[in-house]
């Protein structure tokens, strides 16, 4: 049988920072944040950055516009204070989906582009496929 497929949407700021600044800034804690020459868990490499991000409060079996929707809900009020870290940090929102079974494709209602373009953000995309033609249920 197929898994379903997962997705994750999140904000992040991305650069050289302490991300306690981040927070203090937002009034928000992070889902997960870094530091520039922390150690990875994952890799045991030193970080080339600092990030700051915020995830959705989804579980990842929910689409991937209603995680946009989510995020965009928790920094409704941040406008002023998102625009501030702009002046010296990349800001954006970080789209990731895993598909499985095949590719659902995408479609963005006109108040998550309004909610994308209030704040100012670029929008990332990594996905990966992770299904074959040759599949054991076909």
């Amino acid at each position: 049988m197929t898994r379903a497929n997962e997705y994750k949407a999140y904000f992040a700021v991305a650069g050289d920072f302490d991300p306690s600044e981040i927070t203090q800034m937002l009034g928000i804690s992070p889902s997960e944040a870094w530091k520039k020459g922390d150690r990875n868990e994952k890799t045991h490499y030193e970080r080339k950055f600092s990030r700051w991000n915020l995830d959705s409060q989804l579980d990842h079996f929910a689409s991937l516009e209603t995680q946009v929707m989510d995020v965009l809900d928790q920094l409704q009020t941040k406008s002023a204070e998102i625009a501030e870290i702009k002046k010296t940090h990349t800001a954006y929102m970080q789209l990731v989906g895993w598909f499985h079974s095949d590719y659902p494709g995408m479609h963005f209602e006109e108040e998550l582009i309004m909610g994308l373009a209030k704040l100012h953000l670029s929008v990332d995309f990594d996905f990966y496929y992770l299904y074959s033609d040759r599949r054991e249920d076909s």
